[in-house]
């Protein structure tokens, strides 16, 4: 069978069509790398500069942003080392309106025990625990933020229990739920600076959590050699 000659040029003309469209391509992506390549030195600085610019206004955010969060292992290191200070007034009475609340009595050399007070310290590593078991489907359903301002609500009711405690079940109440603010911010506070901080700083972000911890339990110890 013979095809007729008129039937194949249709097809030619169209793959001599194709042929010059990628060669005018071909040629119009080299012009671009050559004029990219060829790029004046003023606008190179000026890109650079630029870029700087961003990249340093985003590690200023990012350090603001770790500094508030770190308020919360603040608290949680205050929150560990308040017995150390405060557990000589809970068991004798502090001067002023607040009177004793821990059941004491004085061993053989004289020193004031109290078994009270070893259950008031230890029982936040029981609020830590339900804390931190809380925190992580916390985190994920309304967020690392909103987790992090929730720990307030129990600590806020921590402190003013303790603070205004009258009975030992009122203070040993407050101890728990100051325990569950620390497991909530214990969990909370690492994941969202590790999430947010830009990688070439994400390494001095993270130690923001255990120096807040650090600080928070020299301030408490400082207050309470200055209060007492």
């Amino acid at each position: 069978t013979v095809v007729p000659l008129g039937w194949r040029r249709p097809h030619a003309a169209l793959g001599a069509r194709n042929l010059t469209w990628r060669v005018m391509r071909e040629q119009d992506e080299a012009s671009d790398a050559s004029s990219a390549g060829t790029a004046s030195p003023a606008a190179s600085l000026l890109a650079a500069d630029t870029a700087g610019e961003a990249r340093t206004a985003g590690n200023l955010r990012a350090v603001a942003a770790a500094c508030i969060a770190g308020i919360g292992p603040f608290i949680f290191g205050y929150t560990l080392g308040f017995t150390s200070p405060a557990q000589l007034p809970m068991e004798v009475g502090a001067s002023g309106p607040f009177g004793a609340v821990l059941e004491s009595h004085l061993d053989a050399d004289g020193a004031v025990a109290s078994s009270q007070a070893a259950l008031f310290g230890s029982i936040v590593n029981v609020g830590a625990m339900l804390g931190a078991l809380v925190a992580g489907p916390l985190a994920d359903s309304i967020g690392r933020r909103l987790t992090i301002a929730a720990a307030a609500l129990p600590w806020i009711l921590a402190w003013s229990a303790i603070a205004f405690g009258r009975t030992f079940a009122e203070v040993l109440a407050g101890r728990l739920l100051s325990g569950v603010a620390v497991g909530v911010a214990s969990m909370a506070v690492p994941l969202y600076i590790s999430e947010t901080a830009p990688t070439s700083i994400r390494g001095a972000l993270g130690a923001v959590n255990q120096l807040a911890v650090t600080l928070g339990i020299f301030a408490v110890y400082l207050l309470g050699g200055l209060l007492q």
